[in-house]
């Protein structure tokens, strides 16, 4: 008797649990079970940073203790935010965007973001949607790698939604930016191997129609020619891609031809570099003995082929940092201090390819 009592007792209770369970906890009942007013369990659950330490923590409690999961959609629509940012790169044959995507993620996560990644493979009508808005409607923001905008191209920009771009395409009007120091890391490869001896330097990855990124990473090494004394040979800036094929194939008909061979190689990326090892060890030709090769990006390869490249590191965790942070910034109107154009620092890790 004892025993059926007591196991409709239990199943009666097991029926209150369930039927509580089904029950929506609102932000009333946070609010009453913490001690607090509704506003600050909104505060709360926005991450509102003004709030004091213990109070948040008595919110978090309550929330956790009435298993209260917070509306994401109606705070959206409250917000006129939708929590998403875009990430635009070209593509992801060349490591350096690859490499971004992780530190993007990282710090935009931090910030309560999702990051949706979008290629546009360098054309321009995809870009001018991006500045635009037109393609991204979903999203709150966007940080994009440019290459095929022009600097009027900014004038076009849609002023309510916002935009980062990250490279060397520099906008007209007041467009966030972060940089990377092409000029100045490839003058400090030149530098590097003008010090260890090297006379007759090749610039691997030129084109007489080059980017912003090109064209930088051109000033830089004819400006570290002509500090060291050395010739800039013209049959040394030689023509091509920046992927692995398009470096090794120029190799092979460099030498094929039977032009002039350099002593060290810079290569405009790793990717173009590798294929310059490749087609050099091919051909039977010692690296760093007879030919030095540098690349750029210093993409995780670099540190794997054989032998070890030295490559220009631009510091992506910054490039990263900087590009979430002035993205946020335009999100929510709130000002951080940061300047409108940022340029990251660099390292040259120098490997066996150059030693």
């Amino acid at each position: 008797m004892s025993s059926g009592c007591s196991r409709q007792y239990d199943e009666g209770r097991d029926s209150d649990v369930y039927g509580a369970a089904l029950m929506a906890v609102s932000m009333h009942d946070v609010a009453r079970a913490a001690g607090v007013s509704q506003r600050t369990v909104s505060n709360v659950v926005n991450n509102y940073e003004y709030v004091r330490p213990e109070t948040r923590q008595r919110v978090l409690d309550a929330m956790a203790a009435l298993g209260y999961v917070p509306n994401a959609a109606a705070r959206s629509l409250r917000a006129a935010r939708t929590g998403l940012i875009a990430l635009v790169v070209p593509d992801f044959r060349a490591r350096l965007f690859a490499d971004l995507a992780g530190p993007v993620v990282r710090e935009a996560e931090a910030l309560g973001y999702t990051v949706l990644i979008e290629l546009t493979e360098g054309d321009r009508a995809r870009e001018l949607k991006v500045l635009t808005g037109d393609r991204n409607q979903l999203t709150d923001g966007a940080i994009m790698v440019a290459l095929s905008l022009r600097p009027d191209d900014g004038q076009r920009r849609r002023a309510d939604y916002p935009v980062v771009l990250v490279g060397d395409e520099v906008l007209e009007g007041q467009i966030p930016h972060v940089g990377i120091p092409n000029r100045e890391a490839s003058l400090a490869v030149v530098r590097h191997l003008a010090g260890t001896g090297r006379r007759r330097l090749m610039l691997l990855g030129y084109a007489p129609d080059q980017s912003q990124t090109g064209r930088a990473r051109l000033q830089g090494f004819l400006e570290g020619l002509e500090e060291a004394g050395l010739t800039a040979y013209e049959e040394l800036l030689v023509e091509a891609g920046w992927a692995r094929e398009d470096g090794r194939r120029a190799i092979e008909e460099h030498m094929d031809a039977g032009r002039p061979m350099p002593d060290a190689i810079f290569a405009m990326n790793d990717s173009c570099a590798l294929g310059a090892l490749r087609a050099l060890y091919d051909r039977g030709v010692r690296v760093p003995q007879e030919v030095a090769v540098v690349g750029f990006d210093d993409a995780e390869e670099a540190r794997y082929s054989t032998p070890s490249l030295t490559s220009v590191s631009p510091n992506v965790e910054a490039l990263a940092g900087n590009a979430v942070a002035m993205l946020h910034e335009q999100i929510t109107g709130k000002p951080s201090g940061h300047e409108p154009r940022i340029v990251v620092d660099f390292q040259l890790k120098v490997r066996e390819s150059s030693q």
